[in-house]
């Protein structure tokens, strides 16, 4: 038996987090109260950086006055930023913020009630359609608290499903938790199906579950991360201290290093924020901050782990398809633009993608805690928890200290210290944009005109929707897996996120033959230049297309 030395993550029984509270007055005095408590704590510590920075200056050889000089910005920084949160998040942000949260979210009376235990729809998880009131249940999940509020407050049924495919027994425990209302009635769902029971998914279960087994893993006990696995984090890791000390020390080479390395952690950080790292909670939940040089890790796990894969390619639910829409057109539903004409020139996609990480740690978390939801579309449910709300801040505060600001005080020339800002962010955006924006972004995964041709029991399939808006590629070659963080396995990650990434290729065969049986198209390229390349047709052809309603 090849048992993971921390073995998977049993997110056994149930999901996530997401709280409204039943007073929107009462939610947004809460709101702000705890968000003036957590910036002024924050500017306490960003003061404090400084003043660290300016104690240590001589060794740095930073003058007494530099060390003001940024004990004073960074500040400034943190005061200006909690001023906005203020102004934003605890008046709800914007109209459009406001209707759209309000059209996906139902205000549940505490008079519908008749069981006991309910304390608001901020503890209602709605799986299939029906709801759940799982508060007490939380710190016993054996997933982690974190797993399974990621889902409070949401229709959270594709989480439930995919992150329990080889056991029954978080069925069992769900209906101890039923809402029993006086007056039943059906709650609208944006779930791809109301029916309990994904007859498609179940094979794929069945049988990825006897592949593992025969490579002596136990689906249960073993999905984490093999000892090799953890081996591979732990040299990325020392490679991203040393990128990290010569960015420190002031060198173009090293501000490149960190970067690449920055990337490459993102494995340990994507596994984390799956909870695929290891079966004990703790350990995914520092792990997720292996995100931290890509991507906000608070706001990844609101983002990507629930939304994006619960909802992937749907234009209404899914976050992804809207994040650079200033710059890129991905999907018809978005208006026609003059700058969208750009996009048939690849020069300007490279342009653009160089921004994907500024986005991912900047620019998207920083209007994420001014508005408390992302687009619209995913509410932040942590800006009501200090100690996540003040995780997030900080993470946007070190980010653009350690990135942006501290290359300037390590003597380099003004120039030459731009130019490592630069390469940093640009080297990172690249490196992300180019493994991950190609995984759904092409012509077949966004218009899925090969629906039809599903066999009967795939055709309202979440799992065949799964496969189909998404794409594989090198599936058998290890140093693509490796630069990719996994990401060239992409439709088995999709249906199997809780499967450590090591574990994949196992199951890839046997999925792929699945998927032909049932009519399912699985999009396995022979090559990365391959998907590219759909990737910027797809774009090429937005660039002058209708809009759908124009088309309709």
């Amino acid at each position: 038996m090849c048992r993971t030395l921390y073995s998977s993550v049993s997110i056994v029984e149930d999901f996530p987090n997401v709280g409204k509270s039943t007073s929107r007055d009462a939610s947004n005095k809460k709101s702000q109260d705890a968000s003036s408590k957590n910036h002024f704590a924050l500017s306490s510590v960003a003061i404090g950086m400084g003043m660290y920075t300016k104690f240590y200056s001589h060794s740095y050889e930073l003058s007494l006055q530099n060390g003001y000089t940024l004990a004073i910005f960074v500040a400034l920084v943190s005061l200006a930023y909690k001023t906005m949160q203020l102004m934003g998040s605890s008046v709800t942000s914007s109209a459009t913020t406001k209707a759209k949260l309000e059209d996906k979210q139902m205000a549940i009376s505490n008079n519908d009630i008749s069981s006991g235990g309910y304390q608001g729809a901020s503890n209602v998880w709605t799986v299939h359609g029906t709801e759940y009131d799982l508060a007490e249940f939380v710190d016993r999940h054996p997933g982690g608290k974190e797993a399974i509020l990621l889902g409070r407050g949401r229709d959270c049924t594709a989480l439930f499903e995919s992150y329990h495919p080889f056991t029954d027994q978080h069925r069992v425990v769900l209906q101890k938790y039923k809402i029993h209302r006086q007056e039943q009635k059906e709650k609208p769902t944006t779930s791809t199906t109301n029916e309990p029971e994904d007859e498609f998914y179940n094979i794929i279960k069945e049988a990825a579950a006897k592949k593992l087994q025969e490579h002596g893993i136990d689906p249960q006990l073993d999905r984490g991360a093999s000892p090799s696995r953890v081996l591979h984090y732990l040299v990325i890791f020392t490679g991203l201290v040393i990128g990290a000390f010569y960015h420190i020390q002031g060198t173009l080479f090293g501000s490149f290093l960190f970067a690449v390395f920055g990337w490459l952690i993102g494995s340990l950080g994507h596994d984390g924020g799956h909870f695929a790292v290891s079966r004990t909670a703790w350990v995914n939940e520092w792990a997720v901050w292996g995100m931290s040089l890509l991507c906000n890790p608070i706001m990844w796990q609101h983002q990507h782990t629930y939304a994006h894969h619960s909802h992937t390619n749907d234009f209404e639910n899914d976050p992804d398809i809207h994040h650079f829409d200033r710059l890129i057109r991905v999907h018809r539903s978005f208006k026609k633009n003059d700058i969208y004409k750009l996009q048939r020139h690849r020069p300007y996609v490279i342009f653009a993608y160089s921004f994907v990480v500024f986005g991912e740690c900047m620019w998207i978390p920083w209007s994420v805690l001014k508005e408390g939801s992302l687009y619209g579309i995913v509410e932040l449910s942590d800006k009501q928890r200090p100690v996540r709300a003040l995780g997030m801040s900080l993470h946007l505060a070190l980010y653009i200290g350690i990135i942006v600001i501290w290359p300037f005080f390590t003597g380099m020339s003004k120039s030459k210290a731009a130019a490592a800002v630069l390469i940093h962010i640009i080297t990172s955006g690249l490196l992300f944009a180019v493994f991950s924006q190609i995984n759904h972004l092409n012509e077949p995964s966004i218009e899925q005109n090969h629906k039809s041709k599903r066999k009967s029991l795939a055709k309202n399939s979440w799992a065949a929707t799964q496969v189909e808006t998404s794409n594989n590629f090198c599936t058998g070659s290890h140093v693509w897996h490796v630069l990719s963080n996994g990401l060239n396995l992409q439709i088995e990650h999709h249906l199997f996120p809780g499967l450590n990434h090591c574990h994949l290729p196992i199951i890839a065969p046997v999925v792929k033959q699945i998927c032909e049986e049932y009519g399912v198209m699985y999009k396995c390229y022979d090559s990365w230049s391959d998907l590219m390349g759909a990737t910027l047709e797809w774009l090429e052809k937005l660039s002058n297309a209708p809009d759908v309603l124009q088309e309709q």
